[in-house]
């Protein structure tokens, strides 16, 4: 059977409506960097993705009222007989209440690195690091606003540049998706210390998804580890680099400039490179085992690379944990 035409723009293929009436949409084309690259703004971009993606589906430890088995339990008086599974007590003679679990909505809140060091491309028609944690973070806004979790959103620099709280309400949708579209721009990084003043300023447990390139002393950002699990909140670590901060296979004697201090050095990359691999490598390994001593989790991802894979990995291992909200 053909598949319908496609809907005009004002329909939405996600909606329920749509899913009732038994539409489904065309399979996706295989995503490529090249076609998000080409891609002229933020929202054409997070929507390709998030379409790529799926939902992520979770749900609460807690039991209640929904459609998935979580256990049984002896009936009590005064419980509803309508929970009662009446083909177990065909069989056991005994009255039983069938337990599911309660679909709880997150409260997320999306973490934007929007330090200097972030706005660095090392190719033309490759998305620099802001714009790729961007589109990231875009696309995991488009997924909580599917599953009517609660969503916010934080600038971070050397200090909180914005702070909007997590809320399902659609203008505060569109306040979030306006701060991504729109970032503004930060002084330097310090992320524990940005991450300590916003810790300040949530009242409850939430999920964090933090996108940055890391650039701090894995030292410094430990203290700030240390309070989130503390305080029993989760994070999600992103993790984004350019594939030659990676790589860094420049050959000619150049001089290197420090977006953040405008400091230069001049240097024969050839020379050094074993070196600041090294370096590299032990910083981001620093950085990966303490959150994960933590119970965080942490993705690597390179702005020349698709993020698909490991967000729907990500996604996946969290609905089989059943994570709970917060």
């Amino acid at each position: 059977m053909p598949l319908p035409p496609p809907l005009p723009d004002a329909i939405s293929p996600h909606s329920n409506l749509m899913r009732w009436l038994g539409y489904r949409p065309p399979p996706l084309r295989p995503l490529d960097m090249g076609e998000l690259a080409a891609r002229s703004s933020l929202p054409l971009r997070a929507r390709r993705l998030a379409d790529a993606l799926g939902s992520g589906g979770h749900r609460s430890r807690r039991k209640g009222a929904s459609i998935e088995f979580a256990d049984y339990r002896d009936y009590q008086m005064g419980d509803d007989l309508r929970r009662v599974d009446w083909r177990l007590f065909a069989r056991t003679d005994r009255l039983h209440i069938r337990e599911t679990h309660e679909e709880t909505p997150l409260r997320i809140v999306l973490l934007l690195d929007v330090s200097p060091s972030m706005a660095y491309a090392s190719r033309p028609g490759l998305l620099s690091k802001l714009d790729y944690a961007r589109m990231v973070l875009g696309a995991v806004s488009l997924i909580a606003r599917r599953q009517r979790d609660a969503v916010g959103v934080a600038l971070l620099s050397d200090e909180v540049v914005k702070w909007l709280p997590p809320s399902s309400a659609p203008l505060r949708r569109q306040a979030v998706w306006s701060l991504l579209d729109t970032p503004v721009a930060g002084a330097g990084t310090a992320l524990s210390a940005s991450l300590d003043q916003l810790l300040n300023l949530v009242p409850r447990r939430c999920l964090f998804v933090l996108a940055s390139d890391f650039y701090e002393e894995s030292t410094r950002l430990a203290s700030a580890v240390r309070r989130l699990r503390y305080e029993r909140h989760d994070l999600l670590a992103l993790h984004i680099a350019d594939p030659a901060e990676v790589d860094f296979n420049f050959q000619d004697p150049s001089v290197f400039f420090d977006i953040e201090t405008g400091a230069q050095l001049a240097l024969d990359p050839s020379a050094a490179a074993r070196e600041y691999r090294a370096k590299f490598n032990a910083h981001r390994t620093a950085v990966h085992d303490d959150l994960k001593a933590h119970g965080f989790d942490h993705l690597f991802m390179h702005t020349d690379t698709i993020p698909v894979d490991a967000l729907r990995a990500h996604l996946a291992a969290r609905a089989n944990r059943g994570l709970k909200s917060p």
